[in-house]
């Protein structure tokens, strides 16, 4: 073994023990939002737990799936579509 190989080996394991401890975090939260009951909740929880705006689309109500998709995609634009004054405000106050 050369000093390279061993300074890798070493290097790897911390590597994917903050891996695997990442993606331990993302299921447990997963696992949380198939446990809600409320079709349009477990979709906002899954977008913001996954990071997807993909989630966001399967929301009903417009209002809450405009909000979904501007935190999730960070654009103002969904803001705008907001129906609900106090909602949209609140929407443009974030971004």
């Amino acid at each position: 073994m050369t000093i390279n190989s061993i300074a890798r080996s070493y290097l790897l394991v911390p590597l994917c023990m903050i891996a695997m401890a990442w993606m331990g975090e993302a299921m447990a939260g997963t696992s949380e939002c198939y446990a809600i009951k409320d079709a349009d909740k477990r979709a906002y929880c899954l977008a913001q737990v996954k990071r997807d705006s993909g989630s966001c689309y399967r929301i009903k109500d417009g209002d809450n799936r405009n909000q979904c998709l501007a935190e999730i995609k960070g654009s103002r634009d969904r803001c705008y579509a907001i129906k609900k004054h106090d909602a949209r405000k609140t929407c443009l106050a974030v971004k």
